[in-house]
């Protein structure tokens, strides 16, 4: 097997102006406008920290893997104190909100496994080691459209079948004002913050973040909010593009985007754009480009005993055997 995660062509980096009074000059991308953050109030500023570079060296710890019951990877989170990963899987056409968890380690090896019933599509997981315990963060409740309503913070319990009712499972859901459609949460181990990307409408996406101790303490209101930002709004690009997962290291916010067997892209935001500046630096990766039906599912930061890195994964199909590869970015700008 060769690594194909180096192997990749720059698409575009530019940087726009938001302008006094809520104007926005938009970044071209590929000939079109990207529209670029707005500004919204924040309690403070994100401290800064260098940005990965998406066209920079990587690697591929994980290829082919097969992950528990042959369902499909939707995301997945890095345990950082023990060097294990959470995968999150629906099964396919699914709508009634199952998932299952498995445990591997970072070579991709399953350690353990978990039932989720009635949760979501996994779109997102966020994983907190804490006083020997493991949490995890996921959308939860599903409604019809197979998509969580809210989020719930539960411990990972290896064997397990966790009901959405159960009273384990604690309410994590930021009341910040706007109505939160599909809240997907990540943590930024490198700050102690959980970040939560949600829909405000039928193409706007926010994302808030709030330190992870006011967090884990069920203190998600306006005043605890550290910074809140308008995402480039989805229209055509996410019709062409469908949104995969996120993370968050220090000042940037990263996503990835990509439809299963088409170019897949990954994309730096600023989250300390407060109306001068905001850099968009959107990538296409040909990582992982030799998987049969290659799809873009998930995103992470990995604190390897290497350093840091930019996690990002794939779903394939072998004959019916679904499977996850992971890749990463270990280079900063």
């Amino acid at each position: 097997m060769t690594s194909t995660s180096g192997s990749a062509k720059r698409a575009t980096s530019r940087r726009g102006f938001l302008k006094a009074g809520g104007g926005v000059a938009a970044a071209m991308v590929g000939g079109g406008a990207l529209p670029l953050f707005t500004a919204s109030s924040a309690r403070a500023a994100v401290p800064d920290s260098p940005q990965f570079k998406l066209d920079g060296a990587g690697g591929n710890p994980i290829w082919k893997k097969s992950l528990h019951a042959n369902w499909v990877m939707q995301s997945f989170g890095y345990d950082n104190v023990h060097q294990h990963i959470y995968f999150l899987q629906t099964k396919t056409d699914s709508t009634n909100g199952d998932l299952w968890v498995t445990k591997t380690d970072t070579a991709g090896n399953q350690l353990g496994s978990m039932a989720l019933h009635g949760f979501g599509h996994g779109v997102s997981i966020a994983v907190e080691p804490y006083n020997g315990q493991v949490y995890l963060w996921t959308e939860w409740k599903t409604s019809t459209s197979g998509f969580g309503t809210r989020i719930g913070r539960f411990p990972f319990v290896n064997g397990a079948v966790l009901e959405r009712d159960d009273p384990s499972i604690q309410d994590r859901t930021p009341s910040i004002g706007d109505t939160m459609i599909n809240p997907q949460p990540v943590i930024d181990p490198s700050t102690d913050r959980l970040l939560v990307r949600y829909n405000v409408g039928t193409t706007q996406r926010r994302i808030v973040a709030f330190a992870l101790s006011d967090a884990r303490a069920g203190r998600l209101t306006s005043g605890y909010r550290l910074v809140e930002r308008a995402l480039p709004d989805r229209d055509k690009w996410g019709d062409a593009n469908p949104f995969q997962g996120f993370a968050a290291y220090g000042r940037y916010a990263y996503l990835l985007e990509g439809r299963r067997e088409n170019p897949s892209y990954l994309t730096t935001v600023d989250l300390n754009d407060v109306g001068n500046s905001t850099v968009v630096d959107r990538f296409t990766t040909t990582a992982g480009q030799s998987l049969p039906g290659r799809e873009p599912e998930g995103m992470a930061i990995w604190q390897s005993p290497g350093g840091p890195r930019l996690a990002f994964g794939f779903y394939s199909n072998t004959s019916g055997t679904r499977q996850a590869s992971v890749f990463y970015k270990s280079e900063f700008l």
